[in-house]
C-alpha cells in the first residue's frame, strides 16, 4: 500500500510504501513533485552494497490513461537505467 502526503510548506509529495508483510511503513519516503503534467519522485536506496537512486515517474496523463517508469541510477543521477515501465487505462 501506499500513502501520499503533500508537505505544504516545501510544496513536495512524500511518497510511503506500507509492507505487505509486516504492516510497517517504510522509513524514508520517495520525495516528488508534478511539473508540466508529469510527476518525478527520487529516494535514495542500496542494491548489495551500492548506494542508489530510484526514480518513479508519472507522465503521459490524460482523464483516461497514464504511464508510470521506474529507473535505478548508480553515479547519483548521471544515467539512469529504466528497468520498469506501466501504461495504465481507466477500466
Amino acid at each position: 500500500m501506499g500513502l501520499r502526503l503533500l508537505n505544504v510548506e516545501r510544496k513536495l509529495w512524500a511518497d510511503y510504501w506500507v509492507n505487505s508483510k509486516s504492516g510497517i511503513m517504510g522509513p524514508s519516503p520517495s520525495w516528488g513533485s508534478l511539473v508540466d503534467g508529469a510527476g518525478t519522485w527520487d529516494s535514495d536506496d542500496v542494491d548489495g552494497a551500492t548506494p542508489i537512486v530510484v526514480r518513479g515517474v508519472w507522465d503521459q496523463i490524460t482523464p483516461d490513461s497514464c504511464r508510470w517508469r521506474q529507473a535505478v541510477s548508480q553515479d547519483d543521477g548521471a544515467t539512469w537505467q529504466e528497468n520498469w515501465i506501466m501504461h495504465w487505462t481507466r477500466a
